[in-house]
């Protein structure tokens, strides 16, 4: 009689465990957002942070992110790493390049160089760094510091998926034509978000643009450390 109950006690425990762990399952669950502006046009490029949610998901920091350099422009134009990071800048050109960034984030400086420099750049503090080159000032390229390891860019039709472990409340977005000091983002709240549900998996979310994709192309202004490198 004891081992009965005993074996039913065990049954009864493994079925609890079981239980416990397809919730765990549901709880996660592919979520979308796609991200458009005003006219309805996908953004891409668009950073999305999902915030106040336990940091479970894993931070690649153990590699060296990169940002190339290649036609006299940054490649990619943003990257996206989480604090703590390292970003190796190469030189994929045959000419040298001068990298600078003023930003409050980050300001650093590699002087004129070719090829790769010898050590990395590290990024321990959360917020946009904008990138030039002191040669070259047509150069513009971003860094966005994530503050959050649920930290997503949109693709080319704005979407982006996350697998999420609990239900969320808040999240960011951040562009560069999002505002013009090129750092501000865009916090949406549990109001906001269940207005943009199209159902349980499916978030569309409208950013406005304040600057033109025009006004990127524009030629900067000739100096070392000019306004455009905030």
């Amino acid at each position: 009689m004891t081992l009965l109950k005993s074996a039913q006690y065990s049954i009864r425990f493994l079925v609890s465990l079981a239980c416990a762990a397809a919730t765990c399952v549901v709880l996660a669950q592919p979520i979308t957002f796609t991200v458009v502006d005003e006219s309805g046009k996908a953004v891409e490029g668009a950073v999305v942070s999902v915030l106040g949610l336990p940091d479970s998901a894993p931070r690649p920091q153990a590699n060296s992110a990169i940002m190339d350099q290649v036609d006299r422009q940054f490649k990619p134009h943003v990257l996206l790493v989480q604090q703590g990071q390292n970003v190796s800048f190469p030189n994929s050109d045959n000419i040298r390049h001068h990298v600078y960034s003023f930003s409050k984030p980050k300001p650093f400086e590699i002087k004129l160089y070719a090829n790769k420099p010898d050590e990395p750049v590290i990024f321990n503090n959360a917020g946009v760094v904008v990138l030039g080159c002191n040669i070259h000032d047509n150069m513009l390229g971003y860094i966005y510091v994530a503050d959050s390891a649920y930290a997503r860019m949109t693709d080319n039709q704005g979407t982006v998926t996350f697998d999420l472990p609990a239900k969320f409340k808040q999240i960011s977005l951040w562009h560069q034509r999002y505002s013009f000091d090129e750092s501000a983002r865009m916090i949406l709240g549990n109001d906001e978000l269940q207005a943009a549900k199209s159902d349980d998996s499916h978030y569309t979310i409208v950013l406005p643009l304040a600057v033109p994709a025009p006004e990127l192309e524009a030629p900067a202004a000739k100096g070392f450390g000019n306004s455009l490198r905030r």
